[in-house]
């Protein structure tokens, strides 16, 4: 389909997520190798053995083992460093493939509009221009914050996903999370709400 609107994330909410990614990393390099920031595991010294010193004197040679504690710190420093490394790791790779091939979030074209609700790697879905009787934007609440929507009504209310990822189900509305797009939704909505009317789609119908 020819698009005639076309939103992917924002690129400075991509950089905040590389840029986030990279303490993360750095900590778990830390945590796993170095120990320069992080508290090591508690340890004793342990005798190995004897030298002669500069002096010609004997002395011991030591060296550090881990305590029963040191040895379950070291275990969940292993843990958490691990899951920060590949977490990091992971967040800034999306983060730069998004802004090197960034994914198409909402499109809208002759067809009707195409809204990416099943996830990484599943195509959008597309809901054709008669099925879509209205398209607002606004702020829904959740969880106590205010996030921007864009908000459509459907005309067949089955058309909308139970557990959308990225939205919000509320037959016959779709409310789709709009606060990392690179267009803002309240200038998407009036676009939208315009191509559906020029279908015909509202027909009467009271708003």
């Amino acid at each position: 389909m020819s698009l005639q609107i076309a939103v992917t994330r924002s690129p400075l909410r991509l950089l905040a997520y590389a840029g986030f990614a990279v303490p993360a990393i750095l900590l778990a390099i830390d945590m796993l190798f170095a120990y320069r920031w992080y508290p090591e595991p508690a340890t004793y010294d342990q005798v190995i053995g004897t030298t002669i010193d500069a002096s010609g004197q004997t002395v011991d040679v030591v060296q550090k083992r881990l305590t029963v504690d040191g040895e379950a710190e070291r275990r969940r420093d292993t843990f958490l460093g691990s899951a920060l490394l590949i977490g990091g790791a992971a967040a800034m790779g999306w983060g730069l493939k998004e802004m090197l091939s960034p994914a198409l979030l909402v499109g809208a074209g002759e067809d009707g509009v195409s809204i990416r609700l099943d996830g990484p790697g599943n195509p959008p879905r597309l809901f054709p221009w008669e099925e879509i009787v209205e398209a607002r934007s606004g702020m829904l609440s959740m969880e106590g914050a205010e996030v921007p929507v864009l908000s459509l009504r459907l005309r067949d209310p089955t058309m909308i996903p139970a557990d959308p990822a990225g939205a919000e189900a509320d037959p016959p509305w779709l409310h789709v999370f709009a606060d990392d797009w690179d267009h803002p939704a309240h200038q998407v909505a009036p676009l939208l709400d315009q191509w559906a009317s020029r279908v015909g789609t509202k027909g009467g119908e009271d708003r």
